[in-house]
């Protein structure tokens, strides 16, 4: 493996505990603070389409770094959870492009999906479920348990993509209710 994916791994790694943290800031901000004056929920309010867009946008670039660069083959779980991914690109794009916020509840049930796939994605990549959507090695297929990258004791392709999905679940439900009259 080329020393240039080593670092990508950590920067990775590194913006997925930030993203966690960030997604942490606005759970306790709206359990706690929910007002509508409240300065980091209007923050994540104004730039909800734009930070969707980037996230979106990463996620698919380094999904098809992964697999089409470096050759890491995607599993089954890996592609149904990049079926939930992809369209959050169009989706966020099309918001931006348009300006008409008819995206909102299309992209939370994509990214609800999409977390869900990646939980139980965690399960059968620790070894604690074996499913039926995991290929079986010895005929050719990807093992759904092989980790490319493990950083930090935790952080893992389908820890990033749940990650990813969550902050897009949380940045949309603040927007609706940010939003309200």
């Amino acid at each position: 493996m080329p020393a240039y994916v080593e670092i990508v791994n950590k920067i990775l790694a590194l913006g997925t505990i930030f993203l966690q943290i960030v997604i942490l800031l606005i759970a306790l901000n709206f359990i706690f603070n929910r007002s509508r004056n409240n300065k980091i929920l209007i923050f994540f309010k104004d730039y909800t389409f734009y930070l969707g867009f980037l996230i979106a946008l990463g996620a698919v670039a380094l999904s098809l770094f992964y697999s089409e660069i470096v050759g890491f083959p995607p599993c089954e779980l890996c592609w149904i959870q990049r079926i939930f991914l992809y369209p959050q690109l169009v989706l966020f794009g099309m918001e931006l492009y348009k300006k008409e916020k008819s995206i909102v509840d299309f992209s939370i049930v994509f990214a609800i999906l999409g977390a869900i796939t990646s939980i139980y994605h965690v399960f059968v990549e620790s070894g604690a479920l074996t499913g039926p959507a995991c290929a079986d090695p010895s005929r050719g297929g990807v093992s759904c348990a092989i980790r490319y990258i493990y950083e930090f004791g935790y952080v893992t392709m389908p820890i990033m993509a749940l990650t990813m999905s969550l902050f897009i679940i949380s940045i949309l439900l603040n927007y609706k209710y940010m939003s309200k009259n």
